[in-house]
């Protein structure tokens, strides 16, 4: 049984991609532990035995320091850099006797690591941003497992959540999700009016819509809560409260939605539409159905390549269907409308 660090101190979406390879190494592993940061570390509770670390997402200097302390006083048999943050990379230079496991990249203006860090590497799997790839960030992270070690296809080793009993009571059977991000859709230069028209929309494909805006908490996202809150009915599962209105009954505005009572929402919904990212991630992992919605501006064919290599990087195996949605409003529901039936 190897003593195992996890470098994981990346976005929420990215921990579903590491879900498989994480729960593999809990077979082989009594001693595992895992750094993830302030953006996914809402999804802990997939580890709740194991020993979790919170770092920043952008690593501070002291973070740094207690991280080379952390692997100098501990004695890693095995670590896994699965976050590609540059100072991860120096450490297998001076942590020699360390099997250092990572998912290096090959950019378009530089490689992370170089050529002479990555001889210091045991094994890695390279994700190309040049190039359209073989395998997804998520399938090369799968590689990585020794040869006489297994895949854990069915999570085995990772916690399964208990469901918030406020779900059932509160929440309708029949239901769409749709995940509101306000930058997406500030690019798209939608207004109040325009996502409005869009959740009446998916309101007259479902029998009922459940939607949830960003949890960040800043002027722009708390603009959207206040006037989701005030238009909508709406669904506090923190509280166990429900109001509904009549003008917009059954689409139900799910207030300061916590990362567990997502991974459950979408469980149970019989479709999801968003912003290709966490839900796509969390949809993938409960095989439920997704359509990804991306807003890229295409101007020249280089433009093209380059989401195409993107799309490879993250969605390659997911199978889902997408659409490409600019400030037509109107045109953007036909798109999807399209793609959903």
């Amino acid at each position: 049984m190897s003593k195992i660090l996890i470098l994981k101190n990346d976005r929420a979406g990215d921990l579903f991609t590491s879900l498989k390879l994480i729960s593999s190494l809990l077979k082989y592993s009594k001693d595992l532990t895992i750094y993830l940061s302030e953006l996914n570390i809402s999804f802990s509770f997939f580890f709740k035995e194991e020993k979790i670390k919170k770092i920043s997402y952008d690593l501070s200097f002291f973070e740094k320091i207690k991280i080379t302390y952390d692997i100098l006083i501990n004695k890693y048999e095995k670590i896994y850099i699965l976050s590609p943050k540059s100072f991860f990379f120096f450490l297998p230079f001076f942590f020699r006797k360390t099997k250092f496991y990572a998912i290096v990249y090959d950019g378009q203006k530089r490689d992370r690591p170089n050529i002479f860090f990555r001889k210091y590497l045991y094994k890695y799997r390279t994700i190309s941003r040049r190039k359209i790839n073989k395998y997804s960030y998520r399938q090369l992270q799968e590689q990585l497992l020794d040869k006489n070690q297994t895949l854990d296809e069915n999570f085995i080793k990772l916690i399964n959540p208990k469901m918030n009993a406020n779900i059932n009571l509160l929440v309708p059977n029949d239901y769409v999700f749709f995940q509101f991000r306000h930058k997406f859709f500030d690019e798209l230069d939608w207004n109040n009016e325009n996502i409005t028209s869009f959740l009446n929309f998916l309101r007259s494909k479902f029998k009922n819509v459940l939607f949830c805006s960003d949890i960040e908490n800043n002027k722009r996202s708390n603009m959207f809560k206040n006037f989701f809150s005030k238009k909508f009915s709406c669904i506090d599962l923190n509280n166990n409260q429900k109001f509904e209105t009549l003008s917009n009954n059954n689409i139900y505005y799910l207030k300061d939605l916590s990362a567990i009572d997502m991974f459950h929402i979408i469980k149970n919904s019989s479709m999801c539409i968003a912003k290709e990212g966490i839900v796509s991630h969390i949809c993938f992992f409960h095989n439920v159905k997704c359509h990804n919605l991306f807003n890229f501006k295409l101007e020249k064919a280089e433009d093209i390549k380059h989401q195409k290599i993107s799309y490879s990087e993250w969605c390659k195996g997911m199978n889902y269907s997408f659409s490409f949605l600019n400030r037509d409003v109107n045109k953007a529901m036909n798109k999807i409308n399209k793609q959903i039936l």
